[in-house]
């Protein structure tokens, strides 16, 4: 019996770095892998517009709605 809950606990304890790497905010690394320039004014507007949101600054968004942007942005490379 004690075998069986030393392997659990081993396998419970290999797996944990696994569990946290996934649990990350999801948000923050999309933003990382991305850079706020000029071009993107264009189509950070085009965003806008498609998903029938107020227009506003980029600077005014929060990060859930930066993410979401991100997100739009990398299946629409050539939006501008």
């Amino acid at each position: 019996m004690y075998k069986s809950v030393g392997a659990f606990v081993l396998g419970l304890s290999l797996l944990t770095p696994v569990a946290v790497l996934n649990a990350q905010d999801h948000p923050d690394h999309v933003e990382k892998a991305h850079q706020w320039n000029d071009n993107e004014n264009g189509a950070w507007h085009q965003y806008l517009k498609e998903h029938h949101k107020k227009d506003h600054d980029w600077a005014k968004a929060n990060k859930r709605e930066q993410a979401d942007y991100w997100k739009w942005r990398d299946q629409h490379r050539d939006a501008h």
